[in-house]
């Protein structure tokens, strides 16, 4: 007797279409969402600044901001991050008048800043959240390249010694400013500088 016929394989019913990949991030989307940050923390700082008004602000869902930024402190961090507009260093030949020049410079944007609370926030927040504490770091050191910049060009004309740990020396300059901001709210002025200058040179 022969075999029975074996009929055709019948075609499998669970052969998964190819995923498209994820549509890429909108270039303008960020953009829109970082300057809509950026403009909040000027009119109201970081303590009225919420992902919903960043959201309405940018034309955009909250859903759209969490895929991007994970925290607010996260979006804040990038959005001043974001901004270009950091003063450069003038080359006067002199470190004292370099220093001046560019101090002078910070008193007169302190003056008219309004996201003064900003970084309070994110060092609070810096405390417990290392994502945070990483990314403060960062810029940080972005906003220190002026200064770093300027002591540089001094150590090579021989106006301080080529041993001088720089980093220490940006502190010193620069500690006294954010203490005076951050904690106890003393004056920041002309004068208050040409003092810190000739301690420290």
């Amino acid at each position: 007797m022969a075999p029975p016929a074996t009929s055709p394989a019948s075609p499998t019913n669970d052969v998964r279409p190819t995923r498209r990949p994820g549509r890429p991030r909108d270039a303008r989307c960020d953009h829109a969402i970082l300057q809509a940050t950026l403009d909040m923390l000027v009119e109201g700082g970081a303590a009225n600044l919420s992902i919903d008004g960043v959201a309405a602000r940018a034309g955009v869902g909250k859903a759209t901001i969490y895929r991007r930024w994970s925290s607010r402190e996260a979006l804040l961090l990038e959005a001043i991050g974001s901004d270009t507009t950091m003063m450069d260093m003038p080359d006067t030949g002199s470190l004292r008048t370099d220093l001046e020049v560019y101090f002078d410079g910070l008193i007169e944007r302190f003056a008219k800043s309004g996201g003064s609370d900003v970084l309070p926030h994110l060092i609070e927040a810096a405390c417990y959240d290392a994502e945070v504490r990483g990314s403060l770091d960062e810029y940080v050191a972005k906003r220190q390249t002026p200064v770093r910049t300027a002591l540089q060009r001094a150590q090579q004309r021989g106006e301080i010694a080529p041993g001088i740990d720089l980093k220490v020396m940006i502190d010193v300059l620069v500690g006294p400013v954010i203490y005076r901001r951050l904690l106890t709210g003393g004056r920041i002025d002309r004068p208050f500088i040409r003092k810190l200058l000739d301690i420290v040179l």
